[in-house]
């Protein structure tokens, strides 16, 4: 069912003579010149363009005309709200739940009218009748005089308008909470005309429910006839392109941050920045992916590569694309130091560090120019070539190999094609090149520091410690980049292993049936969390907000939350019943009507926060425009001037948040103005000043909005809103003025330019919407963002505790020769991963509606806000290197991690998660900070003592020169001297020359390294976070914590 296309090779960059000429000359944005030359886009345009046409020539000719009615332009109007450029499966979904909304709709209109007729006064509508039959003209046509008191509102009665009411007010909240605007559209059809009639007039919705079905029609023959596409295709086109391309290209970069100067920190800077961009890529890319692969089982497709297996395949490249992560933290970690390091120079903290002196000048003084980071990276350049050169060869060819499986699914492959021999030779090439550089490339970096151990026995020489202990800061960091690099490439090879075998058992194109459409249909029903509310349709702008998540409340007391107090886990193990969350106002329920309280406490909960909130405003404006229409006075002039439209619009208009609300406020009314305009002269270049030529109408409105829906279709829904407008303008205004000109309606709303200027009323239901949304409450965007982050803190810092603490699980764990669980430990930490990237994903868009409220009591400390978000994604970043590195070490390592170090202490990690949670309460909260200590303050103390512990026996007399060891290790005590400090001080008993050469220490270091820069990272948050709330000022607690500082150095 896939397109085809000619080539057979990765999609190169065409000719961009005319399309660079193009953009320049219209200055079209970078991010936007891929798609003028992505030919699936140009067919999918093509298709949505036909649709479009087909159902314009539907309003045009008269025969259909009259059939379709006076709302005949409707078809036209939802080809630009839902146009057909979705796979096959993916949008007969989407139009199933079109029929199912639209349906529900009517449903609920029907209901409406029924409970009206029955409420109704029938001695008052017997005495309406009489009235309004005496005053007809017999000699004129009775049945539309009849007609025109229906619309005129004679028949109006309150009762029944009571109960309209009822049903509008509740049917909105329901669907507004869904986001469904087309069954909100058919209802509000049902609620507005059906008062005004005193019978029963079920099919009403008919109007618009007739076009809307033969637009369904057209786009389900487009979608299956031109130029059709399955899930499986476009998601294997989006994994080869978007996933692997940004992983080679990751790679790739390496090679540019190897032949980078640490000392230019400048370009430094751009590599770091630009490794950023990539990985953000990846993770947007596979964010946006991961929510379809449950659809692919929904469809029968042709091909070497079936839904179980392209899912296999999806899954392989997604933890590849995590251990590519890992190499971008080499660069990512030392622009890190370097940042924190400006920032300590440049804006330090008032509070004292009597322990963090003097460390980067004595690192200078130990550092020969060898074994500096400058020194080391041609080292590692030229240790790593062969590896990630075959790497990226073999990634490459995967790409190739794919591209050319996804573009051969209804032809043979071509001659020219690479047999499955080279794809095997690159699998023996990048083994060959992973087991030599682990047995012999891999150790060229610790040449430089042969000096410092006896050539004999292989240990560490007498005074060498110290200056060792500098001198490897730069190893450490570089084993970093060694040890992901290896980790890469083992899931390269499962990667391309599974690639070979997909290929032996398929080695042509066949028909592929879903192996389980029952049970991944209902796992999709069911899923919760399974991205974007379908029954949105594009129409309201979310731009990725959940407003049903709640985000006031910390879920770290929910019943499913992952972390509890160890009295609540052993209660979760002992009984089987319902555990409830601690409510300190209350314990748990012990009869029904304490169970039933519960339950009623959740759906206030929901009812008031963000979501519920939009959904009463929604309900409340839909009221508010909905009262002209029954009223005895205005029934009739919003019947002429189709107030109804007014309604809808303000309807779709509606943002959750303060910022959205402006936002889309000035966006749709551009969107309306523009249409207006381009709508007129659609109108006039086909029309003249006649009645209108189906030809030129045709011809003029389809070029007029083509750019418009090419635009629409190729762009994120966040940045289509103006564009959707602007071609649904167009098609009102034009298909209004058709309409009007070759129907006879009981009030013509006339065409062209005077039927614009009656469209200028639509604006009343975007500034409805504007006021419902900012009185009586609005709900800030500002606020929201704030939350988020305090709820990121606290799940930050509880998937900090729990890999902490799942180290120090493996002391009780027996020593041996088994190889290491390193699945098991990735998986354990998996759903908190996402969770945690998942929402920070996000909320990226909220930070422009932030941006956008007005700034009453001062202006929006955006900059500070972003530094903090991107904090928190490094810290993140460096949770995922942690558990990386976690996941390949052994026991034994592990064991001798928990017990030496002090970032392992019980007490340095119970000061973390006290941070984090102090943190998390400030800034939810918008209260100071508590008067604190540095986190590496903590952290020297911790070491300190530890210290003290372990020289008070060996003292001997020599207390002079214990003091003076113990103080200058308290001065020099920073980030960036515990990289190797600790790595060096865990190993001290056994540092030699023979334990350098272990593979496992790369891992160590690197798993010591991301402890540290947890610390750093969450000294940037306390910084940041003070910046933003404040801290209470307790000057004496500085002065004692000095004080004490001091003594320690001295005992």
């Amino acid at each position: 069912m896939s397109s085809t296309a000619k080539s057979t090779s990765p999609p190169s960059t065409p000719p961009k003579s005319f399309v660079t000429g193009l953009e320049r000359t219209l200055h079209i944005p970078a991010w936007f010149t891929p798609f003028l030359t992505d030919r699936r886009q140009w067919k999918n345009f093509t298709r949505c363009m036909i649709v479009t046409l087909a159902t314009m020539v539907l309003m045009l000719c008269q025969t259909t005309l009259n059939v379709l009615g006076q709302a005949a332009f409707f078809g036209a109007l939802v080809s630009q709200m839902l146009p057909p450029y979705m796979t096959l499966s993916v949008y007969l979904f989407a139009l199933l739940i079109l029929v199912v909304g639209m349906c529900f709709g009517w449903a609920w209109g029907v209901a409406a009218m029924a409970a009206a007729l029955r409420a109704r006064d029938q001695t008052l509508l017997a005495r309406e009748v009489q009235t309004q039959r005496a005053g007809y003209d017999t000699n004129a046509n009775i049945d539309a005089q009849y007609q025109a008191s229906i619309f005129r509102g004679a028949f109006l009665d309150p009762r029944s308008s009571a109960v309209y009411g009822v049903f509008l007010f509740v049917g909105a909240y329901f669907l507004g909470t869904l986001g469904c605007i087309f069954g909100t559209i058919i209802m509000d059809l049902m609620c507005s005309f059906g008062p005004l009639f005193p019978i029963q007039v079920y099919t009403l919705a008919r109007q618009l429910l007739l076009p809307a079905a033969t637009f369904i029609a057209i786009a389900l023959v487009s979608v299956i006839l031109i130029f059709p596409q399955t899930l499986n295709h476009v998601m294997l086109d989006a994994t080869t392109v978007k996933m692997l391309g940004s992983i080679t290209q990751l790679v790739k970069l390496q090679a540019e941050v190897l032949s980078t100067s640490p000392e230019d920190k400048e370009k430094w800077t751009q590599v770091a920045t630009k490794a950023y961009a990539l990985r953000h890529g990846h993770i947007s890319a596979v964010t946006a992916l991961e929510g379809q692969t449950g659809l692919l089982q929904l469809e029968i497709t042709r091909g070497q590569i079936g839904p179980r297996n392209l899912q296999r395949i999806f899954n392989k490249i997604k933890d590849l694309g995590a251990r590519t992560y890992g190499l971008t933290s080499f660069v990512l970690i030392v622009e890190e130091q370097n940042q924190s390091q400006k920032l300590m120079e440049n804006d330090p903290l008032p509070h004292p560090a009597v322990r963090a002196k003097e460390h980067f000048n004595r690192m200078d003084e130990h550092t020969a120019p060898s074994q500096s980071l400058g020194g080391l990276l041609p080292l590692l350049e030229e240790s790593t070539f062969d590896l990630r050169m075959t790497s990226v060869k073999a990634l490459e060819d995967i790409m190739t190999w794919l591209h050319l499986v996804n573009h051969t699914r209804w032809k043979k492959v071509p001659v020219s094609a690479a047999p499955i021999a080279e794809r095997e030779a690159n699998l023996a090439a990048v083994k060959a090149a992973l087991v030599e550089f682990r047995e012999s490339r891999h150790f060229a970096l610790l040449e430089p520091y042969r000096d410092h151990f006896d050539s004999d026995t292989g240990a560490i020489k007498p005074g060498n410690l110290d200056g060792h202990r500098y001198a490897s800061r730069a190893l450490f960091r570089c084993f970093v980049l060694t040890s992901n690099l290896v980790s890469f490439a083992l899931v390269l090879i499962e990667l391309m292993e599974l690639l070979l075998e997909i290929e032996r058992a398929n080695p042509t194109a066949k028909i592929q049936l879903p192996y389980a459409f029952a049970k991944m249909l209902l796992k999709s029903a069911n899923d919760k969390k399974g991205g974007e509310n379908p029954l949105d349709m594009g129409i309201r702008d979310s731009s990725g907000v959940n407003v049903n998540e709640p985000v006031e409340d910390d879920d770290h007391d929910d019943e499913h939350s992952e972390t509890s107090t160890v009295v609540e886990k052993q209660k979760k193990k002992e009984k089987t019943g319902k555990v409830y969350a601690k409510d300190p106002d209350a314990g748990d329920p012990r009869n029904v009507f304490q169970k039933f309280g519960r339950r009623l406490a959740v759906i206030w909960k929901g009812a008031t926060g963000p979501a519920g909130l939009f959904a009463l405003k929604y309900a409340i404006v839909s009221i508010a425009l909905w009262i002209p229409a029954v009223c005895p006075s205005s029934a009739y002039f919003n019947y002429t001037n189709r107030g109804l439209w007014a309604l809808i619009m303000s309807q779709t208009g509606m943002g959750v948040f303060t910022g959205e609300q402006i936002l889309a406020f000035f966006v749709r009314m551009l969107g309306t103005v523009a249409g207006l305009v381009i709508g007129m002269v659609a109108w006039y270049i086909g029309a003249g000043r006649g009645s209108g030529n189906p030809y030129g109408i045709a011809a003029a409105t389809m070029v007029l909005i083509a750019p418009c829906l090419f635009i629409r279709i190729a762009v994120p829904i966040q940045k289509a809103p103006f564009f959707l407008m602007t071609n649904v303008t167009i098609m009102f205004t034009v298909g209004y003025s058709w309409v009007d000109e070759h129907i006879y309606q009981t009030a013509n709303q006339g065409s062209g330019a005077s039927l614009a200027g009656r469209r200028v009323l639509l604006s009343t239901g975007f500034a409805a919407a504007f006021l419902v949304m900012l009185f009586p409450r609005p709900t800030s965007a500002r606020l929201l963002f704030r939350h988020r982050l305090a709820k990121n803190m606290g799940d930050i810092g509880d998937l900090y505790g729990q890999i902490v603490t799942g180290i120090e699980g493996e002391w009780d764990a027996p020593v041996d020769d088994h190889p290491v669980d390193s699945a098991g430990r990735r998986e354990r930490y998996k759903d908190r991963f996402l969770k945690i990237m998942g929402r920070m994903m996000s909320m990226e868009p909220q930070i422009a509606f932030a941006a956008s409220e007005p700034g009453l009591k001062g202006p929006w400390p955006k900059k500070k806000y972003e530094a903090l978000f991107h904090a928190q994604s490094h810290v993140v970043a460096t949770l995922a290197l942690l558990s990386g590195a976690y996941s390949r070490l052994e026991v034994k390592w592990c064991k001798r991690l928990t017990r030496r170090s002090e970032l392992m202490h019980p007490a340095f990690i119970a000061d973390c998660l006290s941070l984090f949670s102090i943190l998390q309460q400030s800034l939810g909260t918008g209260e100071p900070l508590p008067p604190l200590i540095p986190i590496f303050e903590r952290l020297a103390f911790h070491h300190n003592w530890a210290q003290a512990e372990a020289r008070i026996p060996m003292m001997n007399g020599d207390m002079e020169k214990s003091l003076r060891s113990a103080s200058n290790s308290a001065e020099r005590m920073d980030g960036g001297e515990m990289e190797t400090r600790n790595v060096l001080e865990v190993l001290e008993d056994a540092l030699t020359w023979d334990t350098l050469h272990d593979e496992q220490l790369p891992v160590f270091a690197t798993t010591m390294i991301a402890l540290v820069h947890l610390a750093i990272g969450l000294n940037d948050m306390y910084r940041i976070v003070r910046e933003l709330v404040g801290e209470r000022d307790l000057k004496g607690l500085d002065r004692a914590s000095e004080r004490w500082a001091k003594g320690e150095i001295r005992v």
